[in-house]
């Protein structure tokens, strides 16, 4: 009877409303908000900057491998940082003037990105990804142009000298006709010379063309070489746990988490307020047994409709729902429990506090950086965060891993030591703080 009254007081009630408000609600405003990222980074949009006629080939091959819908050029490079300052494009490639020329002498030749970081993360780190895949690709055809020039080399050279002996002899040769139309009879002296200039003439078209058939054949010999050299290496990138494409579905566990806990977080706050209030009429202990049977039931009606909204908007498969409802279900219940112990220690007021310690969660819950990259003080407050626990297990049961029993006792070691706590609180307070909004005023 007595658990009837507590359940239906404002407190759990409102708790209750909390709980789902906030799981789903906050869930739908994340999941749905981060959806168009990385999916329509290819909307966003970029320059290509060059002042040479030289560089043009590269500038056609950068702008080709860009995956952006427009994809700018000019020359002006002062303007292109300027948009860039402005937000009016996203990233800038600079080709300099003398990219060609060092290449061609066999110099370093510098090719310029510039990325404005005073914009969103997911942009940023986008577009360096960009910028080393495209210095990446052009760095890599520099070195075959340059590998082709070296195998070039010396049978350029070759065909350069046996053309330079065939004009030496063809010299030589115009030089005795010379001679020998001095010899001849003057009547016959135009007609001779006319007829050298001729011959001389086709020997030279000739010859010119000889070095161009080379120089072909030999470009073609060092391109058929080095086609292997192009191919070379394949890359073939293997996945495990496929996740659907979106910023939003790689972040689901870490929204989901947080929208339960921020459910838990005020909920806390108003059991807290029936807790106060049944004390009076049934004593703290009953109080605290009414009010964890009620976390209990809020737990499992709260997480059911969350956790099955979640499924619902990701389109996962109906089996997991149950699995996901356990999670969840043990999540809320812990954090009820997690967020009631500065409560009960402070009053209202350690919600204040509790709020310090979401905050902490959001970086050592490992919902967006791994627990390997934190400093020590996260790594040590992961143990203690009841989000870590839910979302590597939401990891698990929505992608694909290892399996959720290790993560669930982890959660339910932590939610038996928070309740123990809970309890040695209310044993050690006689009476418990119920602060007065109105006496601050």
């Amino acid at each position: 009877m007595n658990l009837k009254k507590f359940i239906t007081s404002r407190g759990p009630i409102l708790a209750l409303v909390v709980a789902l408000l906030y799981g789903i609600f906050i869930f739908a405003v994340y999941y749905t908000g981060y959806h168009a990222m990385p999916t329509n980074m290819d909307k966003l949009p970029v320059t290509v900057v060059s002042s040479n006629k030289q560089n043009s080939k590269l500038n056609s091959q950068i702008t080709r491998s860009l995956p952006f819908d427009t994809v700018k050029t000019t020359s002006d490079l002062s303007k292109a940082k300027k948009n860039l300052n402005n937000r009016k494009t996203y990233l800038v490639i600079h080709v300099p003037s003398n990219f060609s020329k060092h290449v061609k002498a066999n110099q370093p030749a510098k090719l310029n990105f510039y990325i404005n970081e005073s914009n969103q993360t997911s942009v940023v780190s986008g577009m360096k990804s960009v910028a080393n895949t495209i210095g990446s690709s052009v760095s890599q055809q520099v070195i075959l142009k340059k590998g082709e020039a070296m195998l070039t080399k010396e049978p350029l050279m070759k065909l350069q000298a046996q053309l330079k002996k065939q004009e030496t002899l063809l010299k030589q040769k115009a030089a005795q006709e010379k001679q020998t139309i001095q010899a001849a009879p003057a009547s016959s002296r135009a007609q001779l010379a006319a007829k050298l200039q001729q011959e001389t003439v086709s020997e030279k078209a000739k010859i010119t063309n000889a070095a161009t058939e080379g120089q072909q054949k030999i470009q073609q010999k060092a391109s058929a070489a080095y086609a292997p050299v192009k191919n070379s290496v394949k890359v073939n990138i293997h996945t495990t746990n496929k996740v659907s494409t979106g910023l939003n579905n790689s972040m689901a566990p870490f929204i989901s988490n947080l929208a339960i806990y921020l459910g838990s977080l005020i909920g806390a706050l108003l059991l807290y307020g029936s807790f106060v209030k049944f004390s009076k009429l049934v004593g703290k202990y009953r109080s605290f047994t009414l009010m964890e049977m009620s976390m209990v039931i809020l737990a499992a009606l709260g997480s059911l409709f969350v956790s099955a909204t979640i499924v619902g908007m990701m389109g996962l498969a109906w089996s997991k729902l149950w699995s996901l409802w356990l999670i969840h279900g043990l999540l809320l219940f812990g954090s009820y429990n997690f967020n009631e112990m500065l409560v009960l220690a402070m009053g209202q007021i350690g919600t204040a506090l509790n709020i310090l310690l979401t905050m902490i969660q959001v970086v050592a819950g490992a919902g967006m950086v791994p627990v390997a990259t934190m400093n020590s003080f996260f790594k040590a407050s992961h143990y203690v965060s009841p989000m870590f626990y839910g979302i590597q297990a939401d990891f698990n049961t929505m992608f694909g891993g290892s399996a959720i029993t290790g993560t669930l006792v982890g959660l339910g070691l932590l939610t038996i030591a928070v309740f123990l706590i809970d309890l040695i609180i209310v044993a050690l307070r006689k009476h418990q703080p119920m602060l007065q909004f109105e006496q601050l005023s």
